[in-house]
């Protein structure tokens, strides 16, 4: 497995492990994940699809929809390979694009920048009484109906995996911080890691108070707990185009891959 691969096994995989009813199918060019609690393509779907040009990719999709829909499931790929979404067909096989997200690393063993806040937030890690608080805080971060929020607000399922993580414990570590003014939560972000590698989640903002530097100070502080383990690589995925995008890579942030789901109509 090569670094991107890793990078892309260790978001999906860190997830999938959140739940009991969960199952990872390895093949020789693929890996899919299948999650029984889900019925949409969240966590279920091939990732780490290895194939190098057009001609293999069909054949493996060939094999990916007979295996998801014997599960159940539509054909749902993660695609960050640029040949394949360069030569490959996606429409004529039935597939949608349902996720259009880019892949951002940054190394933290020189930051010493200490973002501030217009607000004079406390950022805590969460106690056990706010782990049950914890996901409707998330969702006050996401706005529906808005063309400022990719996510349309959150689902019921990524929710639910919000909830589970904050008691779940396996292969990753993960910990959850509140920003808090007036003794008010109005930002959250999650960190989950391993030896050499963490992935940062739930970056939001209560809508009330975006634009005042919360988000900034959140990662920094992330980072500042980061160097502490000695973990320096940071990833992080968000969808292109929106202006989470522009925040990360003003906080130097680069891009390393992008990556489309598709999923059948």
């Amino acid at each position: 497995m090569n670094n991107l691969e890793k990078i892309e096994d260790f978001n999906y995989e860190g997830q999938r492990l959140l739940f009991e009813k969960s199952r990872r199918l390895e093949y020789d060019r693929f890996t899919i994940l299948l999650i029984d609690e889900f019925d949409d393509d969240y966590l279920n779907l091939a990732i780490n699809i290895k194939s190098k040009n057009k001609k293999e990719f069909d054949e493996d999709f060939i094999k990916i929809k007979e295996i998801m829909n014997k599960y159940g499931r539509k054909a749902s790929v993660l695609i960050s390979n640029q040949v394949l979404l360069n030569t490959v067909d996606f429409k004529s096989k039935g597939l949608k694009i349902s996720d259009n997200s880019i892949w951002l690393m940054k190394n933290i063993e020189n930051y010493n920048d200490l973002y501030t806040s217009k607000l004079p937030i406390e950022i805590l890690k969460i106690n056990k009484e706010e782990e049950k608080k914890y996901p409707s805080i998330v969702e006050k971060g996401f706005m529906r109906n808005s063309i400022d929020d990719p996510y349309d607000g959150l689902s019921l399922s990524v929710i639910d995996a919000i909830r589970r993580s904050c008691y779940i414990k396996d292969k990753f570590i993960t910990e959850h911080y509140i920003a808090k003014y007036n003794k008010e939560p109005v930002g959250t972000i999650t960190i989950m890691y391993e030896r050499e590698l963490a992935y940062i989640y739930n970056v939001t903002t209560n809508i009330n108070y975006r634009n005042m530097g919360i988000c900034k100070s959140l990662i920094s502080y992330i980072f500042k707990r980061l160097k502490q383990l000695g973990i320096y690589n940071v990833v992080l995925q968000t969808e292109q185009g929106y202006h989470p995008e522009k925040i990360y890579k003003n906080m130097g942030f680069k891009e390393i891959f992008k990556a489309i789901k598709y999923t059948e109509e």
